[in-house]
């Protein structure tokens, strides 16, 4: 369902179709034993990260990497195309934020710069409580992530067809309980990030060092650091940063 605010950008909710045509790409991207090597490998990794999928979580996230790697033919969601590390560095990482942050029960969260759907598309997989705010100004890329919540029934999920900022002044605007930011620097959302989120709402930075959301904050006073969570990618394939951000208290 699709409305349109005063300023002509489209915010898209998501409701389940019951006779929706699911169009998978299975059978032709993989061949039996590497599905069941893969889906075994999504397992093991989010277990690392203390994570127990059910299976239809799983099935979940093997719709999910099909879908993104047929629309990633004609649209750049990402520059990695082999599934094991789209499953490593893009899946798993998104979801070490649940480990590192407490998520409140049925809490807002805003993805800034969703893109492919990382790393919100993975949380509310996850955590199908949480009320899910996707944030993306490409227009392709917003098709995308219409196309794929669409096909995992997700709920509760809206899609803002623009920027940060152009959601911030957006008339009644959804707050969240956490920002999570990926895509972008920290600075380039800094500025507009306290007035879309709570007066106790946190944000979340994804990095591979500690000091990445150092320029972010020496130019805004209005976050501190709350918490940093060091982690490792399966297979080798680097280590990461989370940073968790409390909004700075008025003296």
């Amino acid at each position: 369902q699709r409305a349109v605010s005063r300023s002509g950008h489209s915010l898209e909710f998501s409701i389940p179709n019951k006779k929706l045509d699911v169009i998978l790409c299975f059978t032709y991207l993989f061949h039996v034993e590497q599905e069941r090597e893969l889906r075994q490998f999504l397992q093991a990794a989010a277990q690392t990260l203390g994570l127990s999928l059910t299976s239809t979580q799983i099935d979940q996230f093997w719709t999910y990497l099909a879908q993104l790697l047929r629309w990633n033919r004609t649209i750049n969601l990402t520059s990695i195309t082999d599934p094991y590390e789209i499953i490593g560095k893009h899946f798993v990482d998104s979801l070490a934020a649940l480990v590192a942050v407490d998520f409140p029960i049925e809490g807002v969260v805003i993805d800034v710069g969703s893109g492919g759907g990382f790393p919100g598309i993975p949380l509310k997989i996850v955590r199908q409580d949480l009320r899910l705010v996707l944030i993306e100004p490409t227009q392709k890329k917003s098709s995308f992530l219409r196309a794929v919540v669409g096909t995992l029934q997700l709920k509760n999920v809206c899609i803002f067809s623009g920027t940060i900022g152009e959601y911030a002044v957006e008339e009644h605007h959804t707050l969240g309980d956490l920002m999570v930011v990926r895509a972008l620097r920290f600075d380039q959302v800094a500025p507009v990030a306290p007035s879309v989120l709570k007066q106790i709402g946190k944000v979340v930075l994804y990095g591979t060092g500690r000091g990445d959301s150092e320029a972010g904050l020496a130019r805004s006073s209005s976050f501190t650091i709350k918490s940093q969570y060091p982690f490792s990618l399966p297979r080798n394939y680097g280590t990461r940063v989370l940073t968790i951000l409390s909004q700075a208290v008025a003296a």
